[in-house]
């Protein structure tokens, strides 16, 4: 299962700048990288995540990458691995807790909602 979702994020210079250190601090990534580029005023965050299952013996990567300009963030949420369980039936557990791509796109939504962005998604170009 691979699939890449785009989207583009308007709002406040203020509020796009907070998104990548609370990524970070509220999602707890494996890896996470940071650059910014004070000519021009842009930045860039990185953060890598993976999960294990090990009752279906599956990897799921969730690669966040977050490109703040002055007026508008662009986010590419890109989720690689992971496989259906035996016939068909992936592994659901009222007890288990959410997988990592709900995790971190519910929090990408949450953040826009809280400080009053405007998120929209955007359909990957076939060259993507």
């Amino acid at each position: 299962m691979d699939s890449l979702k785009k989207f583009t994020v308007y709002g406040p210079k203020d509020n796009l700048t907070l998104l990548g250190p609370q990524l970070r601090n509220e999602t707890k990534p494996q890896y996470f990288f940071e650059y910014k580029n004070k000519d021009i005023e842009d930045e860039i965050y990185v953060a890598l995540y993976e999960e294990h299952q090990k009752l279906i013996n599956s990897s799921t990567t969730v690669n966040v990458v977050i490109k703040v300009t002055p007026d508008i963030t662009y986010i590419d949420f890109i989720v690689t691995g992971g496989r259906m369980g035996f016939r068909g039936s992936s592994f659901t557990s009222d007890t288990a807790e959410p997988l990592i791509q709900q995790t971190v796109y519910d929090f990408l939504i949450d953040f826009s909602r809280r400080l009053g962005l405007t998120m929209q998604e955007t359909i990957p170009s076939a060259a993507d």
